[in-house]
């Protein structure tokens, strides 16, 4: 499988928006938009290495930000043009760099720092910071059907006129040819390189490669990806964003209560729910291993629950969602988390997550690595002796043979309409 690296062009100085600061720092639903970007782009399935080009002026500010918000992490000490880190949960590789005068020049610069094994090449501007990864996993998908480059279109609803100098109407196209382009576009690398060895310059990647006699391809776009150029654009982006986050508006916060046995992938799920969508996640097997390692001993399961309930409700009366990542394998434990979500106001889904193939069950229970400094995972007979009462939630998700990404895109529907 080919690996997948994206370039976010994150240098716009927001002039047409009147923001005072470069308009990838503007923040969309209490976020910058290279956040939500930057999220969106690593969640995405063989993403291997993002990076951010940032202009010069302000290269400061978006270290802070990206360190602050948990997308990279441990900036090394001095200075020079690039940064990188590799989080910890396993994201991508991060890498920031400066751009140049022109949007080629940044790209060219996000090119060169791009990893010898990435083969796939996306190019996505931070100002289009909602565009979903699906949309980006549909790209990764043509390019690797054999497309020098693919870019995603949207069809033009209004009447084109082309027009001379002097405003007179010289042409009008059918529009049913007529698509308007999004961002992310991708290419394969090999591709996207030589058109960028001709020293031209141009308002897309895409367009390079056609003047190189590349093969391009335009396939779906989606509405979400607006590119935010004016402050209506901001304000069309925003509504987006609060119909799209769980707990925004007047429903308050959301508790995502996960369970099932170990190894059926729950914080897998988590993880990438937070990925897509800002949640806090709280796993009680972090809790109980922080407290051993700090002297407490062997832990009561019930400690490190009665903290992770109390964690829970700080996090909710701050309108902050929650996904709540245990095996809650009782029905006081169930009935626990919806006394927290009901002292909040907060609505609760409950998800139960099954294995229903017990040979990958065993083989994820078996041989998983601790992610965590000190704790010890369950054996698997431990597990088979589990204490598990049957659970009636409000969704049940077999984990057996599909990808996190898609489970966590099933929890955000969920959760969408319980809004309803």
């Amino acid at each position: 499988m080919s690996a997948v690296g994206v370039v976010i062009v994150a240098g716009g100085l927001g002039t047409r928006l009147g923001a005072d600061r470069p308009k990838a720092l503007v923040e969309v639903a209490g976020e910058a938009m290279v956040v939500h970007a930057v999220r969106r782009a690593r969640a995405a399935a063989g993403v291997q290495q993002v990076v951010v080009v940032v202009p010069a002026s302000h290269r400061a500010e978006f270290d802070l930000l990206l360190r602050r918000e948990r997308v990279s992490c441990g900036f090394p000490e001095g200075g020079g043009s690039t940064t990188r880190a590799l989080d910890p949960d396993g994201f991508p590789g991060m890498t920031v760099v400066e751009g140049g005068a022109e949007r080629t020049d940044s790209v060219a610069a996000g090119l060169q720092a791009l990893d010898e094994q990435v083969d796939v090449v996306l190019v996505h501007d931070a100002a289009r910071a909602l565009a979903p990864t699906t949309l980006f996993d549909a790209v990764v998908a043509a390019v690797r059907a054999g497309a020098d480059a693919v870019v995603p279109g949207l069809p033009v609803t209004d009447t084109v006129k082309q027009v001379d100098a002097a405003g007179h109407v010289v042409a009008t196209p059918d529009r049913s040819t007529l698509r308007a382009v999004q961002t992310p576009q991708g290419f394969a690398r090999a591709a996207l390189e030589r058109a960028h060895t001709g020293g031209d310059q141009a308002t897309d990647d895409a367009a390079l490669v056609e003047r190189q006699g590349g093969t391009v391809v335009v396939i779906d776009g989606d509405t979400q990806a607006i590119k935010v150029t004016h402050p209506a654009d901001l304000e069309a982006v925003e509504r987006l964003a609060a119909a799209a986050t769980p707990g925004a508006g007047p429903e308050g916060p959301a508790l995502v209560v996960l369970g099932g046995l170990p190894g059926v992938g729950k914080t897998s799920l988590a993880r990438a729910i937070a990925r897509r969508t800002p949640v806090a996640h709280l796993r009680v097997d972090t809790i109980e291993t922080g407290l051993r390692r700090v002297g407490a001993g062997e832990v009561p399961p019930e400690t490190g629950y009665a903290i992770a309930f109390e964690v829970a409700g700080d996090q909710l009366a701050l309108g902050t969602s929650v996904v709540a990542d245990t095996v809650n394998p009782l029905l006081v434990t169930r009935e626990a988390w919806r006394a927290v979500a009901a002292r909040h106001d907060a609505r609760v889904l409950e998800i139960e997550l099954v294995c229903s193939d017990p040979a990958v069950h065993e083989a994820r229970v078996t041989g998983r690595v601790p992610d965590i400094e000190g704790h010890v995972d369950p054996t698997w007979q431990e597990v088979r002796d589990r204490e598990y009462a049957a659970w009636d939630p409000d969704l049940r998700l077999d984990t057996a043979h599909a990808t996190s990404d898609d489970l966590a895109q099933a929890v955000l529907t969920a959760l969408a309409a319980s809004r309803q």
